[in-house]
Formats: structure tokens, C-alpha cells, sequence
């Protein structure tokens, strides 16, 4: 499925708790070949075990505006097993008022 998002950063509640869609950077590579990549991704922002894990949401990018782009016009939602966290987060985002599915596998 293929959904977009109404906004950044996007607040929604899932059985575990509530959690934010947001950017995010990492870095791949090493030494002199660091390269600061992004991803948008679901993070739990309740107190807990669970503060500040991360669901990702998208493949690494090369710019905040690419991740940007591509959460507002529409990314693709991954499956997952039934009953993981992945799956309860990623059906709770889907199910978040706002949220428009693009296009249904």
C-alpha cells in the first residue's frame, strides 16, 4: 500500500503508545567517506523502555527534502508479520485521521 502524510511532524496513537513521524539523519559509510543520509521514521515520544525507538518508514535518502517529499506525496508501506510492532504501528499510522492511501497492493 502507498499512503501520504497531511504534515510534519505527524503525532498518532498506536496500542504501544503515542508516537511522532519525523526525519531523521544517520550516517553510512566511514572516516572520510561519512555521508549524512535521512529516513523518515515513527518514534515512540511517551516516557518508557520505548522513548525514542524508532519504526522506519522509508529508504535512506540523500537530503531532509527528499524524506520530506517523499512522506507528503506518498511512500510505500512495507508488510510485516502479524501482530509485531512494526505491523501495530504501521496499521495505526495507516488508520490516522489525515492519512491518505495513494494506492492499495
Amino acid at each position: 500500500m502507498t499512503i501520504k502524510l497531511p504534515r510534519l511532524p505527524l503525532k498518532f496513537h498506536t496500542p504501544d503508545g503515542e508516537m511522532e513521524v519525523t526525519v531523521r539523519q544517520g550516517l553510512r559509510g566511514s572516516g572520510a567517506n561519512d555521508q549524512a543520509l535521512y529516513c523518515g521514521a515513527a518514534s515512540f515520544i511517551t516516557h518508557g523502555p520505548r522513548a525514542l525507538e524508532r519504526i522506519p518508514l522509508t529508504a535512506n535518502m540523500q537530503s531532509h527534502s527528499e524524506v520530506m517529499h517523499a512522506l507528503l506525496t506518498g511512500f510505500k508501506v512495507k508488510n510485516h508479520a502479524e501482530g509485531t510492532l512494526d505491523q501495530r504501528v504501521l496499521k495505526s499510522l495507516c488508520a490516522t485521521t489525515g492519512v491518505e492511501e495513494i494506492e492499495s497492493n
